[in-house]
């Protein structure tokens, strides 16, 4: 988040010039990721191989499970 402008208070601090600072922030809208461009099959192995990876480092399936996934998805264009 990125501050427009910022406004301090300068002496002397007399009939309500009291020290302070002022910050006004920018507000904007965050892009839907679901209606962006599509990832291409390159991205989308990937991201494959990476959940695979996170799946055995974390022992949900073995490596030779992770082995048998990994060559069935590179083998296909």
């Amino acid at each position: 988040m990125g501050s427009l402008n910022e406004t301090t208070a300068k002496p002397p601090y007399f009939l309500g010039n009291f020290p302070r600072v002022e910050i006004v922030f920018e507000c904007f809208q965050v892009p839907d990721l679901a209606t962006s461009a599509a990832p291409s099959g390159e991205d989308l192995r990937y991201m494959k191989l990476v959940n695979l990876k996170k799946l055995v480092d974390s022992g949900v399936i073995t490596q030779a499970e992770f082995e048998r996934e990994k060559t069935k998805l590179l083998s296909h264009p």
